[in-house]
Parts: C-alpha cells; sequence; structure tokens
C-alpha cells in the first residue's frame, strides 16, 4: 500500500467518526461497571434510635468534709508567715488530741498577697498570709464536740463544711447503670409502639457523674453544746448516658 493512499484512507470522514465513536465506547465499557461496583460497596445504613438515659441513687452521708482557714497580717511576709504556722500548729494540736487520723487531715492552700495602700502612691503597707486545712470526720455524731475544740482556739474560719458518702465510686457505678437501663426502656417501648424490635445496642456515651451533697452552716454557736446532733438527711449521685440503638 503506498503511503499516499494510507493518508487517504486514515484522513477520510467516515473513518474519523468511527474512530470518535469507538473510543466513546471503550471509554462507557469500563466507567459503567464501576459505578454500578460503588454503589453495590455501601451497606445499608442502619435504622437507629437515639436515647438519653438518667440514674440516681440516694444514700445517707456517713462523712462529714470542712475546711479551716488560718489568717494573719503583719509589716513584713515572714513575720505574717510565722504567725500563720503558729495558728496552724494550735489547729493541728487540737486536731491530733481529737483523735483525728493524719489521712484525714491535709494542708493546702498557702497564699501571700502584698497590703497595698491605694491612697499612698501604692505604698505597700503589710503582707497577708492565709492557709487552709481540709480534715474529713468519719464520725458524724463527732461534729459538735470538734466544732466546739476549735471554736475555742478562736483564731480560725470554717468554710465548705458538706456530707458525703464514703462509697462514691460504687454509687457512681449504680447510677450508670441505672441510667443505662432508664435509656433502654425507653428504646424498647418506642421500638413497639413503632412496630419494630429492638436489636442491640450499637453506640453508648457517658454524660457524666454529679452528686449533690449536704451543705451545712458551720455555725460556731454549736460550740456551747458539743451534745449537738447532726440532721444526716441523704445525698444523691446523679448520672446519665446517650445510648444509640439498632432497630429491625
Amino acid at each position: 500500500m503506498s503511503e499516499n493512499f494510507r493518508a487517504l484512507k486514515y484522513s477520510h470522514p467516515s473513518y474519523a467518526v468511527f474512530a470518535v465513536l469507538f473510543s466513546t465506547a471503550i471509554m462507557l465499557s469500563t466507567a459503567f461497571p464501576q459505578i454500578v461496583n460503588a454503589s453495590d460497596s455501601h451497606p445499608p445504613v442502619p435504622k437507629t434510635l437515639v436515647l438519653q438515659g438518667k440514674g440516681s441513687v440516694s444514700v445517707e452521708p456517713d462523712e462529714i468534709r470542712f475546711v479551716i482557714g488560718v489568717d494573719a497580717r503583719a509589716p513584713t511576709a515572714s513575720k505574717a508567715y510565722q504567725e500563720v504556722e503558729s495558728k496552724m500548729k494550735q489547729v493541728m494540736s487540737v486536731l491530733k488530741r481529737l483523735e483525728i487520723p493524719e489521712r484525714d487531715i491535709q494542708a493546702m492552700n498557702l497564699s501571700l498577697q502584698p497590703v497595698i495602700d491605694y491612697k499612698n502612691q501604692q505604698r505597700i503597707t503589710g503582707h497577708d498570709v492565709r492557709r487552709d486545712i481540709a480534715v474529713k470526720l468519719v464520725d458524724i455524731e463527732s461534729y459538735g464536740r470538734v466544732m466546739q475544740s476549735l471554736g475555742e482556739l478562736d483564731i480560725m474560719r470554717f468554710q465548705q463544711v458538706q456530707m458525703t458518702s464514703s462509697k462514691q465510686k460504687t454509687l457512681s457505678v449504680e447510677a450508670l447503670e441505672r441510667a443505662y437501663l432508664d435509656a433502654e426502656t425507653k428504646a424498647k417501648r418506642l421500638a413497639k409502639m413503632s412496630g419494630r424490635t429492638l436489636k442491640g445496642l450499637l453506640h453508648l456515651v457517658e454524660g457524666g457523674v454529679s452528686s449533690q451533697p449536704k451543705y451545712m452552716a458551720a455555725r460556731m454557736e454549736m460550740a456551747a453544746d458539743s451534745s449537738a446532733t447532726t440532721s444526716k438527711g441523704s445525698i444523691a449521685v446523679e448520672a446519665s448516658v446517650t445510648a444509640t440503638f439498632e432497630l429491625e
């Protein structure tokens, strides 16, 4: 075949149209199966139900926690610190005499701040030192006697007095269990009302656990009567969860 004939053959209009159609057919034949396979590769989306559950446990408190604050002001920081430490020793001596275990006493929050006279060119006129002591009483009935003994020192302040439970961790787990059962019960009822059945749990998220301790007023009037009784009442531990269930 001569070169002139070959050039004439490949340049003919009908051949060009055929070439375009042939190339398009090949492209479609390879692309179409990919589209079908892609749609088949995704699993069906499960039908789900998302609900929140809440649980609560109440218990009688068996501990009292409070904070004792000791303060001092002096011309120098060193002098103020020494006064606070002297008061701290008196407090610790009383707590030891009351046979409160050392593990239930924690010295904390030592702070030092200058006393500034803003009316006199912001001159420093002294220093304030503050120290806190956290105390836990496992014998609630001894609260009145402890308040009386500490109140006789007349060198401190009381704050954050609250009743708590020594079973906090156990109560938290129980509250979470009740929260899940609450969510599951609601899910079963809603599934039944919609004509479906509950297949199982897909996802569970803890919403948090909180306790509501009973706060008390730290009245020094109790010092007048060491036999003062304490109303225990109850404290609540609450929990919440978010549960995702699958329906069928």
